[in-house]
């Protein structure tokens, strides 16, 4: 049934079995015979067919950036890397210099106000008086440290702590984000 050389009655059939899917295996045998026949309907076939393929294959390969756009974004994730190496140091030596700024500022205090060193005074007495009355086991300490005060050992046991304290401060500071 064809018309002319270009064109051809069946030809929107052809196209709809192709658009679907179905052509030529599904097709109606009618179809594909007039298909063999016509030179129109069989070339719009073979086209279609191999667009929707061509199309399909497209659809199914990853759509992967070019490779200016992975060089810059590699580019941007260096600087950002390198920006967080260089402030890591720099907050541990922003966190020391508070932490002698505190240090100061309360040695200053201490050592200029009366009302607070009789407070610390006070404080200290009550915590060896403390201490002295717990029931503790007694120890044999070697003679050389069992001539040390107790108050000297709260000292050291302070310390102690202050300085676990401040490296758990500065390993936090200094962690990855």
């Amino acid at each position: 049934m064809m018309t002319s050389d270009v064109e051809c009655v069946r030809e929107d059939d052809v196209l709809m079995m192709v658009s679907t899917g179905r052509w030529p295996e599904a097709a109606p045998a009618e179809l594909r015979e007039h298909a063999e026949r016509c030179q129109v309907c069989r070339e719009l076939g073979l086209a279609a067919t191999s667009i929707g393929q061509e199309a399909e294959a497209e659809a199914s390969s990853p759509n992967l950036p070019s490779s200016g756009t992975v060089w810059w974004r590699a580019q941007l994730r260096a600087r950002q890397e390198a920006a967080r190496q260089v402030v890591r140091p720099i907050t541990a030596a922003q966190m020391m210099a508070f932490a002698v700024m505190v240090g100061v500022a309360g040695a200053v205090f201490g050592a200029t106000t009366q009302w607070f060193q009789r407070g610390l005074g006070t404080l200290g007495r009550a915590i060896v008086d403390g201490v002295a009355s717990l029931p503790l086991p007694s120890l044999s300490l070697p003679q050389d440290l069992s001539a040390v005060p107790l108050s000297s050992w709260i000292i050291v046991f302070v310390v102690g702590i202050g300085l676990i304290a401040g490296a758990a401060v500065v390993s936090w500071a200094m962690k990855e984000e």
